[in-house]
C-alpha cells in the first residue's frame, strides 16, 4: 500500500484513553477502520473502506479517502479535530 498523504491530518480522540492519534495519510486511515474502530458496521463506515481501497488502488483521490473517513467518524459517534488551512 501507498502512503497516498493528505494535505491535512485528522486527529482522532480515543474515548477509552484519551490518546489523539494523526491521521494523515489514506493508509493510515484504512488500518484504523480495520483495526481500532468501535464499530464494523454502518453505510459511512463501508464507503469510508471501499473509496479508501479505492485511493489506494489509485482509483480517487486522497481528499475523497479524507472526507469519507470523517464521514464514518461522525456516523460511528468517534470523536475527531480536523484542520484546513487556506
Amino acid at each position: 500500500m501507498s502512503n497516498r498523504r493528505w494535505n491535512y491530518p485528522v486527529l482522532v480522540i480515543c474515548t477509552r484513553t484519551g490518546t489523539t492519534y494523526t491521521v494523515s495519510t489514506t493508509k493510515e486511515a484504512l488500518d484504523m477502520l480495520l483495526n481500532a474502530w468501535p464499530v464494523a458496521e454502518g453505510k459511512a463506515f463501508l464507503r469510508a473502506l471501499q473509496v479508501c481501497a479505492d485511493v489506494e488502488s489509485g482509483l480517487r483521490q486522497p481528499l475523497e479517502a479524507r472526507s469519507s473517513f470523517i464521514a464514518a467518524s461522525m456516523e460511528a459517534g468517534v470523536p475527531i479535530e480536523t484542520v484546513m488551512a487556506d
